[in-house]
């Protein structure tokens, strides 16, 4: 088994006992953390979301207080009432702290939005982490599966099937010309937004990224940051997804977004190539610096340690590097951000002293 893997479950074992929901998910990777698939050196996980909203109802943002506890209600219902969420957690997100909000952010199974919002709202999580709905977002219900790598079609089948059990218990807003309606004109029609969670190092340092996005015609494809919507992109990794769904089927958009994906795919697998070609040296002393400093930081904050592990990914990725596995690497870019390190040592703690902790759990964990 991979060293970096092993390190990861001493400390689990190791950690602080603890009884709550939050707690207990913390080492049950979801997923997208713990596959990977043939696109898995670029893609890291693809998401579908579906947007529903329950007619009789106003938008989210329109709706009083009373009516959106009428809806969280109705939500709640209708989930427990599907095969695809049995065992799921639910959890009410104005009784979590500003930590554990963060936490489901980080996790990428809320939106920033959705747990910054003063909306009674409701976050339902599946027992594996891939599945899950946020109820009172911008819509309300946003329906979600994540796969790792390219598993578009897999997340499809599995939103479909939650998305069908609740439309058994729940009477979606629904126009026959339309198709189904929400909060958001570009989400109108199918509902659907389909992303995928890249990582172009390649593209990056050859500074071919904004030469490739400009071609990507702006009303098909949004490209966004490491938490999506109004966020920037840390150490080269990005969120593409599609803009329009009105007058497309589920089954186009799908295609477009594969279409897109792969031939992002094999553009970033091109410069990764011809980098090494041409700049070998530049880029083992870039990757070896970064695990220098990581294996040897007695502080770092949460930005600078996703930045280098991103590029100690890129190392093992062009061979440079084989201690540690990819799904390692991508769990502990998940673990050192800041919710994820207060709830591994269980406590509170300022800035300063989750930079000190977040060096010492990264060089327990990168020992070779």
């Amino acid at each position: 088994m991979n060293r970096i893997e092993d390190k990861l479950r001493e400390v689990a074992a190791g950690g602080a006992a603890s009884s709550s929901k939050i707690q207990d998910m913390l080492w049950n990777f979801g997923r997208w953390l713990n596959d990977e698939d043939e696109y898995s050196d670029v893609i890291i996980s693809s998401r579908i979301r579906l947007a529903r909203n329950i007619k009789g109802f106003p938008f989210p943002h329109k709706a009083s207080d009373t009516e959106l506890a009428k809806i969280l209600e109705k939500a709640r219902h209708a989930c427990s009432k599907c095969k695809s969420l049995s065992s799921a957690r639910y959890l009410d997100i104005r009784k979590l702290s500003d930590w554990d909000c963060k936490y489901f952010v980080e996790r990428r199974l809320a939106s920033p939005q959705f747990v910054e919002s003063e909306r009674p709202s409701l976050l339902v999580v599946g027992p594996q982490e891939n599945i899950s709905v946020m109820v009172n977002e911008e819509d309300h219900l946003r329906i979600q599966c994540i796969e790792a790598g390219l598993g578009v079609k897999e997340a499809w089948r599995k939103v479909r099937t939650l998305d069908d059990e609740l439309e058994d218990n729940l009477n979606f807003s629904f126009s026959n010309k339309f198709g189904y309606l929400t909060a958001c004109p570009t989400n109108i029609g199918t509902g659907m937004r389909v992303s995928a969670f890249v990582h172009l190092p390649g593209l990056s340092m050859k500074e071919e990224i904004e030469s490739f996005m400009r071609k990507l015609p702006s009303s098909e494809v949004a490209v966004r940051g490491f938490y999506g919507e109004g966020t920037e992109s840390i150490g080269s990794i990005f969120q593409i997804s599609n803009q329009l769904t009105l007058g497309r089927t589920e089954e186009n958009v799908i295609s477009r977004m594969l279409q897109t994906a792969k031939e992002l795919i094999a553009r970033e697998r091109d410069a990764r190539d011809k980098l090494l070609k041409s700049d070998r040296i530049r880029i083992e002393d870039t990757v070896y610096r970064a695990l220098g400093i990581l294996q040897n930081a007695r502080i770092i904050s949460s930005l600078e340690a996703i930045k280098l592990l991103s590029t100690l990914r890129f190392g093992r990725e062009l061979g440079l590097i084989e201690d540690f596995s990819r799904i390692a690497l991508n769990q502990l870019m998940v673990l050192v951000q800041p919710a994820h390190l207060q709830k591994i040592y269980n406590r509170d703690m300022n800035a300063e002293e989750r930079d000190i902790f977040r060096a010492e759990f990264i060089r327990q964990n990168l020992e070779i």
